[in-house]
């Protein structure tokens, strides 16, 4: 036996007290039970959590009435000499990204800087002795600057000569001159071609059509009326309706505050397996789930167990592979997102795969298995279906990780302009102002029926959000609609 002298209990006792005396001293900040990257303190150690999250500045600037944005990306580069060598390869298009009144006017100064140029090229040419040798001049006088500068106007716009002394205007004895107007005029008929190639691209650029093409002020991150699954909506509608984009189609993308790169969302509705196409000439809403494998979902909940009434990870599922995925393919069959953890079967959901171990468990019973290896070793309570969270819990979680890790979330639709056949793109940011977190917010109605029976987009309402649990069945008209917003409102 080991025998304890007096001078290390003593030792003891005296770390045992400061130990003690340490943790009653010690006050530990509450933190939100599903608040990311909390490391748990053990004796002296505080809690520690990761270096805070970027603010990054806002992309797509809201910059138009109504919310709506420029459709420019605010972004820039610090290598302006350098870059300068790669953008001869594309001087047009570095160009004509400009505004229209600064391409006509960076047009003009270089059309009348050529046209100096040549006024000085002419007086050089004339010049002999101080005599006129070419016949510019009047009465063999050396020309002036002022008329060899309307000399050089009237040879690049090809009005006809008007010369002094009347002067043979082929001059034949000046081959100088006749070469100088050569050139000239083969500068004036490509810079005509120039001007005309800038002009028709200004005037035929679709990127002003984007500008039409609305987006709902607010974001939804609400709950969905028949399954209970959170999602991220935008309301979005094309003002020219009469001419329909052709092959209109929306994108989502998610930027987070720790690794600012834009990551994609699957879009539920227009369904993006499809290509997520819209049609623009009546409110659309799109709709991304925000499932466990959507960034706009607090990932660390898949740890947690059944005792914190939050979701769960059991049994295991599939690893994405770093692959973009949506848990509804998985729930209609697309895709088997649940692996049994005895025998490696996968299954759609979480009732398939306790179909599955309900009856293997059954069959291996009656066959005497072992309850080590076998579906015997699954308890009642696994094969219990997942408690659902309470909805304001629920929206708290989402709205605490949206707040804490997303900077903003971009919704960008491109199509086809009808009248000129351009693409172009309209562009929209949402952060965390921009998102409404309810239950139970829904879009209201903005579609009636007028007296001459015409569908009527009531843009007043556009914006508007209904945060009632009967959204949209009190103006429906008819039965009540599944998807409240496109319910139509009974106008007085």
């Amino acid at each position: 036996a080991h025998i304890i002298d007096s001078g290390e209990m003593s030792q003891s006792k005296s770390k045992s007290e400061q130990h003690e005396k340490g943790n009653h001293d010690k006050s530990f900040r509450k933190v939100p039970d599903f608040a990311p990257n909390v490391v748990a303190a053990t004796n002296d150690e505080e809690f520690e959590t990761e270096p805070p999250a970027i603010e990054l500045p806002r992309l797509i600037r809201r910059n138009l009435a109504f919310s709506q944005s420029r459709n420019h990306i605010q972004i820039q580069h610090n290598q302006g000499l350098n870059i300068v060598k790669l953008t001869y390869l594309d001087l047009f298009h570095v160009i004509l990204q400009n505004s229209t009144f600064t391409i006509m006017l960076m047009l003009v100064i270089i059309w009348t800087l050529v046209i100096l140029l040549f006024a000085w090229i002419y007086l050089a040419i004339d010049s002999r002795d101080g005599r006129s040798y070419c016949g510019l001049g009047n009465n063999g006088e050396h020309i002036t600057f002022y008329a060899a500068f309307a000399f050089s106007l009237e040879t690049c716009t090809t009005v006809g000569y008007g010369l002094p002394s009347g002067v043979n205007s082929f001059f034949e004895q000046c081959p100088n001159l006749q070469f100088a107007i050569y050139v000239q005029m083969l500068w004036s008929m490509l810079f005509n071609a120039t001007l005309l190639a800038f002009c028709y691209s200004r005037l035929s650029n679709s990127e002003n059509r984007g500008a039409q093409v609305v987006f709902s002020s607010k974001a939804l991150v609400s709950l969905d009326e028949r399954t209970g699954q959170p999602r991220f909506q935008v309301r979005i509608y094309d003002v020219s309706a009469r001419n329909p984009v052709v092959e209109a189609h929306v994108r989502l993308y998610a930027i987070a505050k720790r690794r600012p790169v834009p990551r994609p969302l699957r879009v539920l509705q227009p369904n993006d397996d499809l290509g997520a196409v819209l049609f623009l000439s009546l409110p659309s809403v799109v709709v991304h789930h925000v499932d466990d494998h959507s960034l706009l979902c607090n990932n660390n909940t898949t740890a947690m167990t059944k005792s914190s009434n939050m979701p769960y990870s059991y049994p295991p599922r599939n690893a994405s592979q770093g692959l973009i995925l949506r848990q509804a393919d998985s729930a209609t069959g697309g895709r088997e997102d649940v692996v049994c953890p005895v025998c490696g079967d996968s299954y759609g959901s979480f009732e398939r795969w306790a179909k599955h171990a309900k009856y293997q468990r059954m069959v291996e019973k009656d066959a005497g298995y072992p309850v080590e290896c076998s579906h015997l070793s699954i308890s009642e309570e696994d094969l219990k279906a997942p408690p659902k969270e309470h909805p304001d819990l629920l929206m708290e979680r989402l709205q605490y990780h949206f707040q804490e890790e997303i900077s903003e979330v971009l919704c960008i639709v491109e199509g086809i302009d009808p009248l000129l056949s351009g693409t172009f793109q309209a562009l929209q940011s949402y952060r965390f102002e921009d998102v409404v977190f309810s239950p139970d917010a829904r879009f209201q109605p903005c579609l009636s029926v007028s007296r001459n029976k015409n569908l009527v987009v009531d843009l007043d309402v556009f914006h508007d959000i209904d945060y009632s649990s009967e959204s949209g069945s009190r103006r429906a008209r008819g039965p009540e609609s599944l998807r409240p917003h496109d319910s139509l409102i009974n106008k007085d």
